[in-house]
């Protein structure tokens, strides 16, 4: 297939998704100028914005929004994705040449690429990039996404291997180097959706004269090098972190801004109070008061509100001896009234669902699932009985595990409340910072969590794959169900769209008919609050969009002249 076809190959796919793409990821419970048009931008200045404190800053392990969102701040690879979702060159210098079967990618690199210390960025970099991301002992939380890159899933799945046999997978491995400006990547079989999966983190490049193997430490922000437009100059955790540019960026727009200041605060109340006072210029909007900064705000000029593709429910620990029950999912699911929730919790900021996939997505009209998991106090009641533990007698102690600010515990307080008068149950609350709650979901060290998705990439498989696959790398509430890892396995490789999306459809029904792994509660809504002083940072607005609008983008923010 040659690169031309390439081209076509993604402009079919686009055709079956809606023209967006999201940012994030692995999600938790916070509903946290240039080419994107908008007015022309200053040459200079510093903003301060919101964000939440990273779990890792190792871009081949992590899988949450707060840590990828600082990502693209600081690194690209070898594509990136325009604002009609096509990948388009970033490092690479042009499309990809693609072989007639679909099974090998060769990248050629754009000359005289370099690090932000001066040393040369080659193809080896970007093979180390992959290599680490398929290394068993980094054990990347989102190697699922290069399961069809010929001998990743074996080398991940040598965790008990000796390095001989390590050394021997890692070999196999079918990513090379063939000069210092070509990539090859081999798949053991086409994947419609390999090209956009170019443009994300997991492949992003290692600089090998610092990280010379895929399994060696990681540098924190101050030691390590860059290939984005900006990188960190100051970095205290918990605290700040500040970004200046990249000197050797080599992406087409470079920066605008003189430094981005970024404000560690996990209580999106706080950062709306100190928007306010002109400390941070754009962050979340706090939808416990979205009422409130309705009126205090001009919608679509400080206050911004657009759909976006993320969804929030009820995280089940799988494993935990009280959940593993599906009456009591069911129950718990049944007895949490949603459209009351949306509107005491989130003031109609979010949208009550029991669907996982966006309709977007799936191509359904909403509320297939309502049968299952809909707020019904009767059907709850039952369920809790015929689990063992009528009018929640003898029902055994259960813990939200939740980030600290505002709206969660509201969230926490309402759940408790709805649990305790339908079920006669008891919710125990703790709250903990960002970091300490991520790293806690990704050692399944919950019982519940209000957490969910945020889409990485426009297409229902990335709703499916890795997240509800029996040891799926991200499936972190460890489901296991034989149906939906055949309808999954069934469907990766299927180059019939029709029939593609269809055996995710029945894998959705499959999840939640006993509330396997999550019970959804809402679709959320994109709520930021940004400083109309701003220029192509929301003309960059994306549905994935975690803190403020255009995070993959602020090359192209800036002060309005």
């Amino acid at each position: 297939m040659t690169s031309s076809k390439w081209r076509l190959l993604f402009g079919l796919l686009s055709l079956f998704a809606v023209l967006s793409v999201a940012v994030a990821c692995g999600d938790d419970d916070d509903d946290d100028g240039g080419g994107g048009g908008g007015a022309a931008a200053a040459k200079g200045g510093t903003i301060t914005i919101g964000a939440k404190q990273f779990e890792t800053w190792d871009p081949h392990f992590s899988d949450f929004a707060q840590d990828i969102a600082h990502y693209f701040k600081v690194w690209r690879g070898m594509y990136e994705l325009d604002l009609d979702n096509k990948p388009v060159a970033a490092m690479a210098d042009g499309d990809p040449t693609v072989s007639p079967d679909g099974k090998t990618y060769t990248i050629k690199l754009q000359k005289d690429l370099k690090w932000s210390d001066g040393q040369p960025l080659t193809a080896k970099d970007f093979v180390l990039g992959i290599q680490r991301t398929c290394n068993p002992d980094n054990a990347g939380h989102y190697q699922y996404i290069l399961t069809a890159i010929v001998g990743c899933d074996d080398y991940y799945g040598a965790t008990k291997a000796s390095d001989a046999e390590k050394d021997t997978l890692l070999k196999a491995l079918g990513v090379s180097a063939k000069d210092d400006l070509t990539v090859e990547i081999k798949l053991s079989a086409a994947q419609p959706t390999f090209p956009i999966l170019l443009a994300l983190w997991p492949t992003f490049p290692i600089p090998s004269h610092k990280v010379a193997s895929p399994n060696a430490a990681w540098p924190g922000p101050m030691e390590n090098v860059y290939n984005g437009p900006f990188m960190p100059s100051a970095y205290t955790e918990k605290s700040s972190m500040e970004l200046i540019p990249n000197p050797n960026w080599a992406g087409k727009q470079k920066p605008n801004l003189d430094k981005i200041v970024l404000k560690y605060v996990d209580d999106d109340a706080v950062l709306n109070n100190a928007f306010r006072t002109n400390e941070v210029q754009a962050t979340l909007a706090n939808k416990a008061e979205l009422d409130k900064l309705k009126t205090e705000f001009v919608e679509d000029k400080q206050l911004f509100l657009y759909p976006a593709t993320r969804t929030i429910g009820i995280e089940f620990n799988m494993t935990d001896a009280t959940l593993k029950n599906p009456d009591v999912r069911l129950a718990l699911s049944e007895a949490t009234d949603r459209v009351t929730m949306m509107k005491v919790v989130f003031q109609d900021g979010n949208t009550a669902t029991t669907s996982w996939v966006p309709p977007a997505r799936n191509g359904l009209k909403g509320g297939e699932y309502d049968q299952y998991l809909a707020f019904d106090a009767a059907k709850a009641k039952a369920a809790l009985a015929k689990a063992g533990y009528p009018d929640g007698k003898g029902f055994p102690s259960i813990t939200l595990l939740q980030t600290d600010s505002q709206t969660n515990k509201l969230a926490g307080e309402f759940l408790q409340a709805e649990w305790k008068k339908h079920l006669g149950i008891d919710l125990k609350l703790e709250f903990v910072d960002s970091k300490t709650r991520s790293a806690r979901f990704n050692a399944t060290d919950f019982q519940l969590v209000l957490g969910g998705w945020q889409e990485d990439y426009p297409d229902p498989e990335n709703w499916f794959i890795g997240l509800w696959e029996t040891d799926g790398s991200i499936n972190k509430t460890k489901t296991s169900i034989k149906a939906l890892d055949d309808l999954i396995a069934g469907a990766k490789f299927n180059t019939n769209d029709e029939a593609r999306r269809k055996a995710y459809r029945d894998a959705e029904k499959v999840l939640l008919e006993q509330a396997s792994g999550i019970a959804p509660i809402y679709h959320t809504l994109a709520a930021f609050v940004v400083k109309d002083t701003i220029t192509g940072m929301v003309e960059w607005k994306r549905p994935g969009d975690t803190f403020v609008p255009g995070d993959w983008n602020p090359e192209y923010w800036g002060l309005k002249k």
